[in-house]
């Protein structure tokens, strides 16, 4: 009797055994095999990079790690700025600005003149090697005795860059489960449904690299806006400026008086030939 129940207990124990060593292969073994098998795999692979991001988020400047040692993180950053001045020759200072962005590599985005009222004034938008930016504004303002506005601004957006690097790395994964369940798929229905939704998740996945390689190319480079101008004698109100405007004023409304009447020939048609039957009909009763 004895033995019979060491002989239980041992069998019992070695089917236990069986049991959880053959939930733990199943386990490793999963393969999504239904739709709701990759949501719940996007749900938690959302979950996880969520806590990746989470990891990744910048500590306060000057925060020391588990060593003891300052923490350094590569900070994504856009910086933008705009500057304004006098300057006394314009041509001078539009070649000493074609130097200092020669030199630190930079291009012209947009070139502008302006001639408004006595006031000469040259616009110029330049794009700069973001870590060439400082250097750039302080090479450009060497020479000038006072801005009449100077304006550097930064944005962070480290956090909305790791967003989306993550968000790209949870759908690119999400695609690749989906064209391993398009080779198992039977039916004509579950394939259409299946490159439905991957052509969903591709279209996501351009729209954020798309995204991305924007704020790479802002990250990269800066945007600084230069307008300087030059004082001129302003003539308008002299008396022969005034005299010439008004014999252009005239000329215009000249014009602009026969090119009404040109527009108005069927009427004077109609009331030439209406004239002429008027006076046919005097004539007849006479």
């Amino acid at each position: 009797m004895r033995t019979t129940k060491v002989f239980f207990y041992s069998l019992s124990f070695l089917i236990l055994i069986s049991c959880q060593q053959a939930e733990q292969t199943a386990e490793n073994s999963y393969e999504p095999q239904s739709y709701a098998d990759i949501e719940y795999d996007e749900q938690y692979a959302e979950e996880q990079n969520q806590k990746q991001l989470q990891s990744k988020e910048i500590a306060p400047e000057g925060e020391m790690n588990e060593e003891g040692e300052p923490q350094t993180f590569n900070r994504k950053l856009i910086k933008n700025g705009r500057i304004g001045f006098h300057a006394d020759d314009l041509d001078k200072t539009y070649k000493n600005i074609l130097k200092v962005t020669e030199h630190y590599n930079a291009y012209i985005s947009s070139d502008e003149n302006h001639n408004n009222h006595g006031q000469l004034r040259h616009e110029i938008m330049i794009r700069i090697p973001s870590k060439d930016f400082d250097e750039f504004v302080e090479a450009i303002g060497k020479g000038v005795n006072e801005f009449d506005y100077r304006e550097i601004q930064t944005q962070d957006v480290t956090a909305e860059y790791l967003d989306v690097e993550v968000r790209i790395k949870t759908k690119k994964e999400m695609e690749s489960r989906y064209l391993a369940i398009l080779q198992k798929a039977k039916t004509v229905t579950e394939m259409l449904e299946i490159e439905r939704q991957l052509g969903e998740v591709r279209g996501e996945i351009e729209s954020m690299e798309g995204r991305l390689r924007f704020l790479k190319n802002q990250v990269s480079f800066s945007t600084l806006n230069i307008s300087f101008y030059k004082e001129i004698p302003y003539q308008g109100d002299s008396f022969g400026n005034r005299l010439a405007d008004s014999f252009r004023g005239g000329w215009n409304n000249l014009l602009s008086f026969v090119i009404g009447i040109i527009h108005l020939w069927p009427f004077l048609i109609l009331f030439g030939f209406g004239f002429f039957a008027f006076r046919q009909f005097r004539k007849s009763r006479k």
